[in-house]
């Protein structure tokens, strides 16, 4: 099936739609994005340095991207195996181990920016 695309150039509208259809059908990337919030909101309240912000923004974005990437696989394989399959159930739990690395690589981020900042305050 090949839609016809309209004229944006890159995309953007098209881009957009997709994280918008992530966000209503996928739970794990309401969690993501609630995550995310709270993240750029203790950002903010403990002043991280630009470098910081650099590392967390990188670890979120990882995060959401393999997210989306992990939803596309997850399409394709259902679509692919109507019924079910082992190899279908290995691509598909392959694809969720990409998103809790990164998800662990941004704790680990988080806890490396965040916990000396948290110990300051409370001693």
């Amino acid at each position: 099936m090949k839609n016809k695309r309209s004229k944006d150039p890159i995309g953007l509208g098209f881009a957009l739609t997709g994280v918008m259809t992530a966000l209503k059908t996928e739970f794990n990337m309401r969690i993501h994005l609630i995550i995310m919030i709270v993240v750029i909101l203790s950002g903010i309240l403990f002043h991280i340095s630009v470098l910081e912000w650099l590392f967390v923004m990188l670890a979120i974005g990882f995060v959401l991207a393999l997210e989306l990437v992990n939803t596309v696989i997850e399409l394709l394989t259902d679509e692919l195996f109507k019924e079910e399959h082992e190899t279908a159930k290995n691509i598909k739990d392959i694809s969720a181990a990409a998103v809790l690395v990164a998800a662990i690589f941004a704790a680990i981020v988080g806890v490396i920016i965040f916990l000396p900042k948290v110990i300051y305050i409370l001693n």
